[in-house]
C-alpha cells in the first residue's frame, strides 16, 4: 500500500520514494511507489501531474487502494525524486475547498443537500436536491459562500473519532466508521473527504456560480473558484470589451443593443424568405415551361440548399411531363434528378453523375438526390447525365 503524503501536507511539492512495482497500463509505464504526493483522480477531483526524476507523470489512478503513476514515456526503478505541478495542485485545492463552501452555503441558506460533484479541468459542478430555486436564492447562496471566504475561516482535515461521526453538523454520513477523514470549515461545514484543501477559506479568493441546469428533476450548478475565476472574468471582460466596440455601446447597453439587432434581423430574414419564395416560384414556372418543350431539362440554381432543389423538382414534376436534372453550386454542391416517366430508372446514371463531384446519395428510381464537395464539376455531371438519358 502507498503512503498518501498529500493527506499529511497538501502544500508539500517534493518527495523521495522507492519504486515498488512497474506495469503497463494502456501502452504506458505505470509506477507504484511506497509513498507519494501525487493525488489520484478520485472523489470528483482530478489527478496531479508532475515529474518522477526526468520522467513526466501525466496521469495518476487508484486501483484497489494502489496508486499508479502513469508516465508519458520511459520507466523508473529504485529511489526516485518526485515533484508535483504546484499550480495545478493549488487550483484544485481552491476548487475543492470552494465546493465544500458552496455545499455548506446551500445547506445553511436553503436546507438543500448535495448529491454529487465534479472538479474538472476548466469548470466544476455541484449537483443538489433542490427542486426549484429563484434568482434571489441563487444570489444569496453565492453571497454567503463568498462571505465565508472573506472571513478567512480555518480549514482542517483529520481522522474522525466516533464522537465526530455523531456530530449533528456532519453534512454527509459516511458508509464506514473506521479511518474516516473529515474536512472541517470552521463553524460552517463538516464533511467526509479525501481530497486536497487549502488551510483557510481566504485562499479560495472568490467563488462565482456560472450556470444552473436541470438534471433528473434537480439542479446542477457550474462554478469556478480562485484563480480560475479571475482568468474566466478576464476572458469575459475581453469579450464584453470587443462586443462593446463592435456594437459602439457600453457594457450595460450591450443586451439592449443585441435585442434591437435581433429584432431587425427577424424583419430582414422574413423579407429574404419572401424574396426567396418569389424566386423559387419563378424558377418553377420557368422549368415547367422548358419541360413542356423538351423531354430533358438541366438547370443550375447556385448557392441554395438541397432541400430547395427537392421542393422545385417535386413541384415541376407534378405540373409538367419529362425529366429534370437540377444542380447547385457553392458551399454545399448537390444534385437532384426527378422524372415523371414510369419506365425510367434514374439511379444508375445518378450514381455515375454524383461520383463526378466525389459525392454520395440515392433514392427511388424516379427521384434521386445527393451531395459532394466538388462544386466545379456540377455542370459536367449534369451534362453527362443529360447525354446518357438522351440515348436511353
Amino acid at each position: 500500500m502507498t503512503e498518501k503524503l498529500y493527506y499529511h501536507d497538501s502544500y508539500q511539492t517534493e518527495f523521495q520514494a522507492q519504486v515498488l512495482d512497474v506495469k503497463e497500463i494502456e501502452g504506458k509505464s505505470a509506477i507504484q511507489l511506497d509513498k507519494t504526493l501525487f493525488y489520484p483522480t478520485s472523489g470528483g477531483q482530478m489527478h496531479d501531474t508532475g515529474r518522477l526524476g526526468e520522467l513526466t507523470v501525466s496521469d495518476v489512478i487508484i486501483e484497489d487502494d494502489t496508486i499508479w503513476h502513469i508516465l508519458d514515456s520511459g520507466k523508473s526503478e529504485g529511489t526516485v525524486s518526485g515533484v508535483i505541478d504546484w499550480s495545478r495542485r493549488f487550483e484544485f485545492m481552491q476548487q475543492h475547498t470552494g465546493f465544500h463552501i458552496l455545499a455548506g452555503s446551500f445547506k445553511h441558506q436553503l436546507g438543500v443537500e448535495t448529491l454529487a460533484s465534479h472538479l474538472g479541468e476548466d469548470f466544476s459542478t455541484i449537483e443538489t436536491d433542490a427542486q426549484d430555486i429563484t434568482d434571489d436564492q441563487f444570489n444569496a447562496v453565492e453571497l454567503l459562500a463568498n462571505q465565508i471566504i472573506w472571513q478567512n475561516r480555518s480549514v482542517k482535515a483529520f481522522i474522525a473519532t466516533e464522537k465526530d461521526l455523531e456530530n449533528p453538523g456532519l453534512r454527509k454520513i459516511p458508509g464506514i466508521h473506521e479511518n474516516v477523514r473529515l474536512v472541517e470549515i470552521e463553524d460552517f461545514d463538516l464533511d467526509p473527504c479525501g481530497g486536497t484543501h487549502v488551510k483557510s477559506t481566504g485562499e479560495v479568493g472568490v467563488i462565482k456560480i456560472l450556470n444552473k441546469e436541470r438534471v433528473r428533476g434537480t439542479f446542477r450548478f457550474t462554478f469556478a473558484a480562485g484563480g480560475r475565476t479571475v482568468r474566466l472574468f478576464q476572458e469575459y471582460h475581453t469579450i464584453l470589451s470587443e462586443s462593446g466596440k463592435l456594437l459602439t455601446t457600453g457594457f450595460a447597453d450591450i443586451p439592449a443593443k443585441i435585442e434591437k439587432i435581433a429584432d431587425e434581423n427577424k424583419l430582414y430574414f422574413k423579407r429574404i424568405q419572401q424574396i426567396d419564395k418569389e424566386k423559387e416560384e419563378s424558377v418553377i414556372q420557368e422549368l415547367c415551361a422548358k419541360l413542356n418543350d423538351q423531354s430533358i431539362v438541366d438547370y443550375i440554381y447556385p448557392d441554395v440548399r438541397i432541400d430547395v432543389l427537392r421542393r422545385i423538382a417535386s413541384a415541376v414534376i407534378k405540373q409538367a411531363q419529362g425529366t429534370l436534372l437540377l444542380g447547385t453550386t457553392g458551399e454545399n454542391p448537390a444534385l437532384v434528378f426527378a422524372t415523371s416517366r414510369k419506365d425510367l430508372d434514374l439511379r444508375s446514371v445518378f450514381r455515375e453523375s454524383i461520383a463526378m463531384i466525389n459525392g454520395k446519395g440515392g433514392g427511388p428510381a424516379d427521384f434521386v438526390q445527393g451531395g459532394g464537395p466538388d462544386s466545379a464539376k456540377i455542370n459536367d455531371a449534369l451534362q453527362f447525365a443529360k447525354s446518357q438519358l438522351k440515348v436511353s
